[in-house]
């Protein structure tokens, strides 16, 4: 089934705006982890702050990968970025494990991603990918649900209350780094409609102006052809008028020569006449003179 991918330089656009995140994001959540544990002596794994620090450093190493290709085409933006994506969310429910899995929010990480995905990707892939995180959701709550791995939390149930600051604390780190990256990437979602929106209108003026142009050139082009079949017209009346008078002219010049052809076809016949009789005389006289 063939693709469809946006024009190269719009992909390579939309691919900044999705990768140059990326880094401020992943170095927030680092920092917030790090505050966590050595401020309020939240227990958060070694594993964990390992995974963060390996997908940030795996973004900019993929980055410097990909700037190194001089004329990327748009399947190569699309495709090489899916591909570092499929990648990166296996990373991601790794980390999500860690942090509490199906106990916590991570979930909405899960959402963001497919949500951005949108941003860059053909529809097929954007379902394709939802398809690979429900499955890598799933696959996380019968992990925990049959407690294949122990249960990983940096909060236990007791701890996961509202009085305590540290929970409180890391729930609202949480939560404002993702309406940050929500809003963030809705902007961009906005000024690319916003894009598209003037790029129609200046289009829509441009066929109107077009449209004016082209009647004013129908209403001037038929005025011009209303105006020679008006000189045809009358130039085949003249015509007409010419070839009648000829008509005329010649009519009368054929009753002429048809008098005078009579006339010359009488005068034939009393010529041929007289020399009749004159032969007759010419004999009478020749049999007088015998005698």
């Amino acid at each position: 089934m063939a693709q469809f991918f946006i024009e190269k330089e719009e992909a390579l656009r939309r691919y900044d705006q999705l990768i140059n995140i990326r880094f401020p994001a992943m170095t927030a959540f680092l920092f917030a982890a790090f505050i966590l544990k050595v401020s309020f002596n939240v227990s958060s794994p070694n594993l964990l702050f390992f995974l963060i620090s390996f997908m940030l450093i795996s973004t900019i190493i993929y980055d410097f990968l990909f700037r190194q290709i001089k004329e990327p085409k748009s399947s190569q933006i699309v495709n090489g970025y899916f591909g570092y994506l499929l990648f990166d969310v296996i990373i991601l429910s790794i980390v999500i494990y860690l942090v509490g899995g199906i106990t916590w929010l991570g979930f909405i990480f899960y959402g963001l991603y497919i949500y951005t995905g949108f941003l860059l990707f053909p529809r097929i892939y954007s379902l394709f990918f939802i398809f690979y995180c429900s499955f890598l959701y799933t696959a996380l709550v019968i992990v925990q649900y049959l407690e294949i791995l122990p249960l990983q939390s940096s909060f236990s149930l007791e701890e996961r209350i509202p009085q305590n600051f540290p929970y409180a604390f890391s729930a609202w780190i949480a939560a404002i780094i993702f309406f940050w990256l929500f809003g963030y990437y809705g902007d961009t979602f906005y000024k690319f409609l916003q894009e598209k929106i003037k790029v129609l209108q200046k289009t829509k003026e441009m066929l109107k102006e077009e449209r004016a142009s082209l009647e004013i050139r129908v209403r001037a082009r038929t005025e011009e052809l209303s105006e020679e079949r008006e000189s045809l017209e009358e130039k085949v009346r003249e015509r007409t008028r010419e070839l009648e008078g000829g008509r005329k002219e010649l009519t009368k010049r054929i009753v002429e020569l048809e008098r005078f052809r009579k006339v010359a076809v009488g005068r034939e016949l009393k010529m041929r006449a007289l020399k009749k009789e004159i032969e007759k005389l010419e004999k009478a006289l020749k049999k007088s003179s015998s005698r």
